[in-house]
């Protein structure tokens, strides 16, 4: 179980991945982040990764400045949805770091609530129902071996294709 819910997590969060290092990598001052980030992917996907590290990861998440308090709104869209990818990464992170059930559910709640605010601002489209399918499929009994790598490699990028579309949406939705 605690295995299937480390490939949910890290499923999630590839969904969000290139959201941020798409929004965040032309910003050089942003370069040991967007690094951090696809570090912090594949390891997500890596069983022998360490709670140690894990927690090493939510500790420098912590201090981008998506997460940094303000007393200032979020209110441009590239800032809103790398916030939520920083979100989904930091729970995912911190699944990973502690094994709590809890912190794997924020996760995709964080996902499910970038992928809503995505629809409401972006006419014809239905990522927030995409995203719940992608998430019930990836706990799906069908797919409980976590462990296969084949199994693994397909999903990561089938995710990774997922992440370049919402990219490309919100890139869309920049430009208007």
């Amino acid at each position: 179980m605690q295995t299937q819910v480390a490939a949910f997590v890290a499923s999630c969060a590839e969904r969000m991945g290139q959201v941020f290092t798409g929004l965040s990598g032309s910003d050089r001052s942003r370069d040991s982040d967007v690094e951090l980030v696809i570090q912090l992917l594949g390891d997500l996907w890596s069983a022998e990764t360490s709670a140690a590290r894990f927690r090493g990861y939510v500790a420098s998440l912590e201090g981008f400045r998506e997460l940094v308090p303000s007393d200032e709104e979020i209110v441009d869209v590239a800032g809103i949805y790398s916030f939520y990818s920083v979100l989904v990464l930091r729970y995912a992170a911190l699944y990973r770091s502690g094994g709590d059930v809890e912190d794997a559910l924020k996760c995709a709640h964080a996902c499910l609530t970038a992928m809503g605010q995505l629809d409401q601002n972006l006419p014809g489209v239905d990522f927030f129902a995409q995203e719940a399918e992608f998430q019930q499929n990836s706990v799906s009994p069908a797919l409980s071996d976590a462990r296969d790598s084949d199994h693994i490699s397909r999903l990561r990028e089938g995710d990774r294709a997922v992440s370049r579309e919402r990219l490309k949406a919100i890139q869309a939705r920049l430009r208007r």
